[in-house]
């Protein structure tokens, strides 16, 4: 006899407005590197995710 196993998998995101800001400006980086003409996006994608480092730091901070 076969089991079925199931994989559940729970997300619990404490802090979902920081999550979905983060998200938010992935999704429109990426809309921007696809209408960009030249190839060079090393930058671009350096300083988000060093916005989105700081951002998570700042964001996902527990109150003490």
């Amino acid at each position: 006899m076969k089991q079925n196993k199931k994989l559940n998998i729970v997300f619990h995101v404490r802090y979902p407005y920081t999550s979905i800001i983060i998200a938010i400006i992935w999704i429109g980086i990426v809309l921007i590197i696809l209408n960009q003409k030249n190839e060079n996006c090393e930058l671009l994608i350096g300083a988000t995710s060093v916005c989105t480092l700081i951002m998570a730091i700042i964001g996902f901070k527990s109150p003490n």
